[in-house]
């Protein structure tokens, strides 16, 4: 029997510290990559340029020639860090989902795990759920266990 297919997130951001780190990450490498590459592209044009013209002023026109190619990179990249933060859910979730679980599963709330479709570590819910098994299968031990120790210290 196939599990129901999960609801969509409703939430982009799931786990803060994780996420964050991760779009500060892309961002310092966005920035490095943006200005490694419009300072190469301006100086090689700059200096592949009309040798009639002064350096300054091909510099002038290069500057000018990337700035659309600037703002249309400057414009994608919202998308790019949504794209980030949702494309981080994938594995964020899971790992939020299993400290849930280990959590109510400390607190004596045998229920089981599982994850979204395309979410990455599917398995590991299936290992989860594996060792949630043999806790309550121990619980019910215990219980039956103390039930005797009791009935027999009732006689």
């Amino acid at each position: 029997m196939s599990e129901p297919k999960r609801k969509q997130r409703k939430q982009n951001y799931i786990d803060g510290h994780v996420q964050g780190a991760l779009l500060r990450r892309i961002f310092f490498h966005w920035l490095a990559f943006f200005c490694v590459a419009a300072l190469s592209i301006i100086l090689l044009q700059t200096l592949l340029g009309d040798p009639s013209v002064s350096i300054m002023e091909r510099m002038k026109s290069e500057i000018s020639n990337f700035t659309f190619m600037g703002i249309v990179m400057l414009a994608l990249f919202p998308a790019f860090m949504l794209d980030t933060i949702r494309f981080s859910n994938r594995f964020v979730g899971p790992i939020a989902r299993v400290r849930r679980h280990l959590r109510q599963l400390g607190e004596g709330n045998t229920e089981r795990c599982s994850f979204r479709n395309d979410d990455f570590w599917t398995e590991l819910a299936n290992e989860f759920n594996k060792a949630a098994e043999k806790v309550e299968q121990l619980q019910k031990e215990n219980e039956e266990l103390k039930s005797k120790v009791n009935s027999s210290t009732a006689v």
